[in-house]
């Protein structure tokens, strides 16, 4: 059982920083404090949907080759990610991981072709611009929703 004492002190977000005042606002340190989770989240997307962690291999070299390989489809599937919906605040990188995926083949095909390539990057796109988006909160804003909010 959890005492009262430590409850209030699991209320605490405490952050330590060398940014001045003068260039870091308290709302606007909490909200980049919101945001390197979000790094964390990036990650966790690479490692659950890129499945770096998973191998069919016992052999040590095409483990290796393995992560390499995955880690380079991850790679592009950020670029993917960055040309494509980056712009829109409100999209979800998980949601938006899964309609390049869908589209893999695709990319994979194109790279040959730049004519193809901007083809199937502005397919992403429309279906990025159309879906993936995140719903808003009021109780629990968003990262976007604090960001956009920050400027205001």
């Amino acid at each position: 059982m959890v005492s009262a004492r430590r409850l209030a002190w699991a209320d605490w977000t405490i952050y330590i920083t060398n940014v001045p005042t003068r260039l870091l606002t308290v709302c606007e340190g909490l909200v980049l404090g919101c945001l390197r989770w979000q790094i964390e989240l990036l990650f966790k997307l690479w490692k659950s949907h890129g499945r770096i962690e998973v191998s069919r291999s016992r052999k040590p070299w095409r483990i290796l080759c393995e992560v390499y390989a995955k880690l380079l489809a991850m790679l592009v599937q950020h670029w993917v990610l960055l040309v494509s919906c980056w712009r829109y605040a409100d999209r979800s990188l998980p949601k938006a991981a899964k309609t390049v995926q869908r589209f893999a083949l695709g990319l994979a095909r194109a790279f040959g072709d730049a004519g193809q390539l901007c083809e199937v990057l502005g397919t992403i796109a429309g279906c990025a611009a159309q879906g993936c988006r995140m719903n808003k909160s009021r109780l629990h804003p968003r990262s976007y929703q604090l960001l956009l909010g920050v400027g205001a």
